[in-house]
């Protein structure tokens, strides 16, 4: 069962793009992840859904519950930093781009 708290925990670590993903991709980078559990997930198959963002003075928090197929198995909450003048949208962004080689 140790595969259950490693893909919760590897999902919790997608709050921030679940939360704070715009049409010009994502805002903000990871500050602070936590994930809580109430039980293991059962199954391979997790789901992660946005249920709160608040934002101030370029710090934002969102909020997600996690869940398998039989319902809610927890929470991730994750803190962020503003980076709006390096937004990066994986939709339009090469993979050299993101590791910072010249064009």
């Amino acid at each position: 069962m140790w595969w259950a708290f490693q893909r919760a925990a590897i999902l919790g670590d997608a709050t921030n793009h679940v939360c704070h993903w715009e049409s010009g991709g994502a805002g903000y980078i990871n500050a602070d992840v936590t994930v809580t559990l109430a039980r293991l997930p059962i199954g391979y198959e997790l789901g992660l859904r946005a249920d709160n963002t608040i934002a101030a003075d370029g710090i934002s928090i969102g909020s997600a519950t996690l869940y398998d197929r039989t319902g809610a198995v927890g929470t991730c909450v994750v803190t962020t930093l503003s980076n709006a003048r390096r937004r990066i949208d994986f939709a339009a962004t090469t993979a050299a781009a993101l590791a910072g080689e010249p064009r």
